[in-house]
């Protein structure tokens, strides 16, 4: 009886680490299987580029902030220019490394044969956020045009065009009212909800404006239907002034006619411009602002300063040379916060870096009138005004007007 159930418990003990081995060895067949897989696993990759946001890169990618910020342990969502980020895990058949992956771009592009040319210019699709702040947007004025705009906010008209969609600046009608895109909208990095990827590709421009670059002009081309008087009463003008101003011997215009409002049109002849030498010394123009000169009229680095700066703490008035009309106010390239003042006899003048503009377009100026405050405002190493004297579109030596 003894003997018969040490058999019995032997027997099973024998099985069941049969069973146990059996299971074992299992295992580690499907892990072998598995092993490969496992080895195989890869991320898909993005390189930071200026501008781009944990958002954009969800919308990039369909993939979750979250799982982003969870793969490359992320603690908030600062992300840098050129950080190399974790997207996605990804698996590949060949233990070989994979093929490159295509970048968004090339995912978004039908399929089409390899250029026989390298493109010199890189297409990218720029976000065009419903929720941009309010200093993205130029409200449409009446008599307005789309070159016209473009001047006087200092961007090249193409990218006007691109920014809102229109494919042809002389049919596109304009509106009083209509409210366009004024500034690069692929440069604002806040995280809207309200986002649409703009089918329009966008150039990249690698030209940066210079920094002693102010519009003085304002340009109105001629529509179809367009009349002098029509032109002339839009813009706060007569017609005999607009004649005169653009040396105009009749009231016949034609479409694509190009009318200075602002500014003169260039001298047909060399002899006709304007030089310094030209133009006499004036006793009459009330002293800018106060404060200590810092830099010349001339050149520069290598380059030409087409005013003369005055330094001062910040804060400091600044006054209207002339009498005069407010041609321009507000931000451009380089001069940040400017004021451009229209006078009799074609001369203009332009106080450049405010920490405030005081007055607006259109406004009648008087003579020593308080018109903006001094700042550090564009391209500027400190507070200061940058004045500068025109005569027909001329820039002259301050030094020559200014009672110092």
């Amino acid at each position: 009886m003894n003997i018969l159930t040490y058999d019995k418990k032997s027997l099973e003990s024998k099985n069941g680490r049969l069973w146990t081995s059996v299971k074992t060895r299992i295992a580690v067949f499907f892990l072998l299987l598995l092993l490969p897989l496992v080895l195989s696993a890869e991320y898909q990759t993005h390189k930071v580029e200026k501008g781009e946001t944990l958002y954009r890169l969800h919308k990039m990618y369909d993939v979750p902030v979250e799982q982003i910020k969870e793969l490359n342990n992320l603690t908030d969502d600062i992300i840098h220019v050129d950080q190399v980020l974790k997207i996605k895990e990804t698996s590949s058949d060949k233990p070989s490394s994979p093929a490159p992956k295509p970048t968004p771009q090339e995912e978004q592009k039908p399929a089409k044969p390899a250029p026989t040319e390298t493109p010199k210019e890189k297409e990218t699709k720029v976000p065009v956020k419903l929720d941009l702040p309010d200093d993205y947007y130029y409200t449409v004025q009446a008599g307005d045009n789309l070159y016209r705009i473009s001047e006087n906010h200092g961007i090249a008209l193409l990218e006007l065009e691109k920014w809102n969609n229109i494919a042809d600046s002389k049919t596109h009608p304009l509106r009083a009212g209509d409210k366009l895109i004024v500034k690069d909208p692929s440069a604002y990095t806040g995280e809207g909800k309200n986002v649409v990827e703009s089918p329009v590709p966008v150039v990249e421009d690698k030209v940066t404006a210079p920094a002693d670059t102010v519009v003085v002009e304002r340009i109105y081309v001629v529509q179809k239907g367009d009349t002098l008087f029509r032109i002339a009463k839009e813009n706060g003008m007569t017609v005999d002034e607009l004649k005169e101003r653009n040396s105009l011997s009749s009231n016949d215009i034609k479409v694509g006619q190009r009318l200075w409002l602002v500014g003169n049109p260039p001298a047909k002849d060399s002899s006709q411009a304007s030089s310094s030498s030209d133009v006499s010394v004036r006793t009459d123009l009330f002293m800018p602002t106060q404060g200590r000169v810092t830099s010349e009229f001339g050149m520069r680095k290598g380059r030409a300063h087409k005013g003369i700066d005055i330094a001062n703490k910040s804060g400091t008035p600044i006054y209207a040379a002339l009498d005069g009309v407010v041609v321009f106010s507000g931000v451009q390239r380089g001069y940040g916060n400017v004021v451009l003042i229209e006078h009799p006899n074609f001369v203009i003048t332009v106080y450049a870096h405010n920490e405030k503009n005081l007055v607006k377009v259109n406004d009648k100026v008087k003579r020593g009138q308080h018109i903006a405050n001094m700042g550090s405002t564009g391209n500027s190493t400190g507070p200061h005004l940058h004045f500068e004297y025109r005569v027909k579109g001329t820039a002259i030596n301050p030094r020559k007007v200014l009672p110092f």
